[in-house]
């Protein structure tokens, strides 16, 4: 089976309603956003351990229990934004090597070529989910299931 990691972008008002009842995280997230539910998603897929892992710049979430999920954190918008503004910090060459570094450390060898960009996409894109959110002063969601 595989795992799905899936942020959440939501109004950092929002986020306290949800800590307090947690159960209601479910049916929240699965409203669109026209009906007040998450303002953005990105699904990460199975590899959003790899994101937490090798993104020390994502500061730790809050654990979230009572929820549906595999396993829940939470952002507060003043998390999100200090995070945002260090993913910013990291070129695609600090990515590449980071990238280059953990696969050595798994099997000796370099990452091919396609790896590396595949990994610079995803991390753009994480990259991007997490400025748009501070910019909008969102909290953000990692729910895994």
């Amino acid at each position: 089976m595989s795992v799905q990691g899936l942020f959440y972008a939501l109004p950092r008002h929002g986020l306290r309603g949800l800590l307090v009842e947690p159960s209601a995280m479910d049916d929240y997230l699965q409203r669109s956003a026209a009906q007040g539910g998450p303002l953005a998603m990105l699904d990460q897929g199975s590899l959003w351990q790899q994101d937490m892992q090798h993104l020390p710049e994502i500061e730790p979430g809050v654990a979230v229990e009572g929820t549906l999920a595999q396993q829940c954190w939470a952002w507060p918008a003043d998390l999100v934004t200090d995070s945002a503004q260090r993913l910013a910090a990291i070129s695609a060459a600090q990515l590449v090597q980071r990238m280059h570094a953990w696969q050595k450390t798994q099997d000796g060898s370099a990452p091919d070529l396609e790896a590396l960009r595949l990994w610079v996409r995803r991390q753009a894109a994480l990259r991007g989910f997490w400025q748009a959110a501070a910019q909008r002063r969102d909290a953000v969601l990692l729910y895994v299931v």
